[in-house]
């Protein structure tokens, strides 16, 4: 799927490459976003980690609200220790970027994660995404 990015958003990007990546992968996330709402997560988990394999390796605010969407359609696909596992890789981008967007999609994703601390990986999980968003918010 190659998206037609326009002369004006090309002047925004250093290379023009980037903007072909860029609006390939955001047509991917938005697909994703579309199979999530209409309960087709497994599909939009493989959505949402096709989009991030499509950006620019500079796109971190991007890679990380896209790695968050993929750990909640995770949760609803594969269970709460494959979402910890995405979680974590978002986590680490919205520590380093505080970006508002990854926060809140994470902050979701804690409210499924609450009553499966049970398992090791979503306790850690969990306590992370605690200590950042208590901290953040």
């Amino acid at each position: 799927m190659t998206a037609a990015v326009p002369g004006s958003v090309l002047a925004t990007f250093a290379h023009p490459d980037d903007a072909e990546l860029w609006a390939s992968a955001t047509l991917e996330a938005q697909r994703a976003r579309s199979l999530s709402s209409l309960g087709r997560h497994r599909e939009a988990a493989s959505g949402f980690e096709k989009a991030i394999r499509a950006l620019p390796a500079s796109y971190q605010r991007d890679r990380g609200i896209h790695l968050a969407r993929a750990a909640i359609a995770r949760f609803h696909a594969d269970g709460p220790e494959h979402a910890a596992t995405t979680a974590a890789s978002a986590l680490s981008i919205a520590t380093a970027t505080r970006s508002p967007r990854i926060l809140t999609e994470l902050a979701r994703l804690g409210t499924l994660l609450q009553g499966c601390g049970g398992v090791p990986e979503v306790a850690h999980c969990q306590h992370a995404l605690d200590s950042v968003l208590l901290h953040e918010m």
